[in-house]
């Protein structure tokens, strides 16, 4: 199913899905987490709870790095990690 970014609000993005799931997409900065060099740095959740990771490096040619962290019982996988990621076009 596609995603759709729905665009900036109160420090993050929204991303929708034709059956209705949500996932709230924030920035976060990188100092402080053990992620300074790196270029975007956001956090997913879905119902309150983290369910993934999307960095990008600081460099000329910047490497998009997608990591899943929520457990396997979830209306979410990792396609639609994927899919999202696709879609903030970082």
């Amino acid at each position: 199913m596609a995603w759709e970014i729905k665009g900036w609000m109160s420090g993050g993005y929204m991303a929708a899905r034709e059956d209705g799931e949500l996932v709230f997409i924030y920035r976060r900065p990188d100092w402080g987490t053990g992620m300074s060099g790196l270029r975007a740095f956001f956090e997913l959740r879905n119902r309150g709870r983290l369910i993934g990771r999307i960095s990008s490096e600081n460099s000329w040619r910047p490497r998009i790095k997608a990591e899943w962290l929520a457990e396997t019982n979830r209306a979410l996988n990792e396609e639609d990690l994927l899919e999202i990621t696709e879609a903030l076009s970082l």
